[in-house]
């Protein structure tokens, strides 16, 4: 397992995503400099992260037209949804 994780490694950083070895042992890190977010062997950019942000927030305001017990119980789920990512930026951010 550990040559696994040796490979995944370097292979990570020949293709210039940094010092990804910094990650092996933490559950998740966030670079506030690129807004990038690695978390379990993913690597989530900014540009995801905004993308998440944005589809989050247009189904909430679909569901939000519609005046039914349902659609109205999703623009919840996606009220969370998008409060849990806006947290997680603003704890990540702190701890860095």
């Amino acid at each position: 397992m550990a040559d696994r994780e040796e490979l995944i490694n370097s292979l990570a950083k020949s293709m210039g995503v940094g010092n990804y070895m910094d990650t092996k042992y933490a559950a998740s890190r966030y670079d506030k400099g690129t807004g990038t977010l690695y978390c379990d062997g993913y690597i989530i950019t900014s540009t995801v992260i905004n993308e998440s942000l944005s589809y989050f927030e247009t189904m909430k305001m679909r569901a939000d037209k519609e005046n039914s017990e349902n659609s109205l119980h999703m623009a919840l789920i996606y009220k969370t949804a998008i409060e849990a990512i806006k947290m997680m930026q603003d704890t990540l951010e702190k701890e860095n």
